[in-house]
């Protein structure tokens, strides 16, 4: 065992044809080092990881390809030529590993170490290579759930199935969960055999909104049920972005915020467009129909007020995440209404769970309500955070 990784600084990758397997997107070899990257940084080590790929003799030259991903910051990466230093941490390219999965399989297995020095690589390469194939079926199946040994390539299916279902939002609602990820689940491996990018997907996805927003300004029964219905199928692929930067090791702040951004401006959209829907109905009075569209430009503009939240941080130049002001929101709230209170309100106000009920509001008949629901959402959140200020402003006073 590690005892908590310290002095873990060298670690021997045995590569042979699994190498360049493509599981979810990349390379088993670049999947390896990535997680072995993400690994260095999670430990704050202060050196990089030396990692030497020691290829399996049989391996052509041409097949010998190192990782080259500017993503890679805290690992130093080499090929065994000679000999290969003692003190060093063997894996092989056949472990296939879940995001921030490392930590446990280093703590949870039997460590197959180079004690001494090699100087004989071709008798080396196959001793090390059954040694750690040992150490990876003698785990339990409770220790396999983040990582698992890959004896043959009809196992990348169930792998790339296991990898998806491991990098879920845990702040997901219960649509997401048994509704919504499921399917995007199925369309991300789809993806992950393409060249797109999560941010290039997140802008592809946002297209969509605008063929929802034509549906919702018919203002009938077929344009509310398609325009909802084009917004519920947006929540499903919008969790596809994330699932594919996760997969490929592309997550980041700035995709994070592109993402939430869109999200937006759709909301915004939304909003604004079903009060036109709601107004341009014949069968309402031209009273009642301004009474909508009122609510609408109303709900508009107070949403609209958090607008350069969301635009200054997509502009910034400053990557460093910060909380939510949602989450900013239930912190407090959770001080005055308990905790089991909030985390069930947070759970019914999550986005996915919201733009469920509105589809199932819309095949009710009852598109109106939908209005009513964001306007006062809205107003609510509005007067919370007044009250939020107010409460602040008071508290330093008495200080």
């Amino acid at each position: 065992m590690i005892e908590e990784h310290n002095g873990f600084d060298r670690v021997v990758i045995l590569g042979d044809e699994s190498a360049n397997w493509q599981i979810a997107g990349l390379r088993q070899l670049d999947r390896l080092v990535l997680g072995l990257d993400e690994f260095a940084k999670a430990m704050g080590t202060a050196n990089k990881i030396e990692v030497v790929v020691f290829w399996k003799p049989e391996i052509p030259l041409s097949e010998r390809l190192l990782p080259k991903h500017q993503r890679i910051t805290r690992v130093r990466l080499t090929e065994a030529s000679g000999s290969i230093e003692p003190e060093a941490r063997v894996v092989a390219t056949r472990l296939f590993i879940a995001r921030n999965a490392l930590s446990k399989f280093f703590s949870t297995t039997s460590p197959v170490k180079i004690e001494q020095p090699i100087v004989d690589l071709t008798g080396a390469w196959p001793r090390l290579f059954e040694q750690f194939e040992r150490t990876c079926r003698s785990a339990t199946r409770a220790e396999e759930e983040d990582w698992r040994f890959l004896a043959q390539p009809s196992e990348i299916v169930a792998s790339e199935k296991q990898l998806l279902r491991h990098i879920g939002k845990s702040q997901d609602g219960i649509v997401s969960k048994f509704l919504n990820r499921p399917i995007s689940r199925v369309i991300t491996r789809l993806l992950l055999k393409l060249p797109i990018t999560p941010n290039a997907w997140t802008m592809l996805t946002f297209a969509l909104a605008p063929v929802a927003f034509v549906f919702l300004v018919r203002g009938d029964y077929t344009g509310f049920l398609a325009g909802t219905a084009l917004f519920q199928l947006i929540n499903i692929l919008d969790g596809c972005d994330g699932e594919i930067a996760r997969a490929k090791y592309l997550d980041s702040e700035r995709g994070r915020r592109l993402d939430a951004f869109c999200d937006f401006v759709a909301n915004l959209i939304f909003v604004l467009c079903l009060g036109v829907g709601l107004f341009r109905q014949p069968s309402v009075s031209a009273n009642i129909g301004f009474v909508y569209l009122l609510e609408s430009l109303t709900t508009f503009f107070l949403m609209a007020r958090g607008l350069g939240r969301y635009l200054m941080p997509l502009l910034a130049r400053d990557t460093t995440r910060v909380v939510s002001r949602r989450q900013e929101d239930f912190n407090v709230a959770e001080r005055f209404f308990g905790r089991a209170l909030t985390a069930f309100i947070y759970q019914i106000t999550q986005r996915d769970v919201i733009y469920f009920v509105f589809l199932l509001l819309a095949i009710a008949g009852r598109a109106s309500w939908i209005l009513h629901i964001v306007f006062a959402f809205s107003v609510i959140t509005l007067l919370f955070r007044l009250f939020r200020r107010s409460w602040r402003l008071a508290a330093e006073i008495h200080c």
